[in-house]
């Protein structure tokens, strides 16, 4: 088992705390990919290391882009209610057009532990 560590915003933790959130997506990259099931990931709000949670993996799924991300089922109410562009916006926010468009999609799927 391995420990990592992610920081997401303050409403993103509120989400997971209320159990709406149970995916955490991310564009893949070579910590997103070396996560496997039965991992722990310590997430930590933004400016704030005081407030974080400690969520175990369940499983990981991998999408080619935003298109398969939002056709598929296992992401069914974890992204928040966004559509297409509000998700594209987002994601190009946070990692930039260029990453978002030459990049694929982890979601990492957990329970919490703590």
């Amino acid at each position: 088992m391995n420990h990592f560590e992610y920081r997401i915003y303050d409403e993103v933790f509120n989400e997971i705390i209320l159990g709406k959130k149970t995916i955490e997506f991310r564009l893949l990259n070579e910590k997103s990919e070396s996560i496997k099931p039965k991992d722990e990931i310590l997430f930590k709000v933004l400016d704030n290391d005081n407030k974080s949670i400690l969520v175990e993996v369940v499983d990981k799924h991998i999408y080619n882009n935003i298109d398969e991300l939002l056709n598929s089922t296992d992401s069914i109410n974890n992204i928040l209610g966004y559509n297409k562009e509000e998700l594209t916006n987002v994601f190009n926010k946070i990692y930039g057009k260029e990453k978002v468009d030459n990049s694929k999609i982890v979601g990492i799927i957990f329970k919490i532990m703590r």
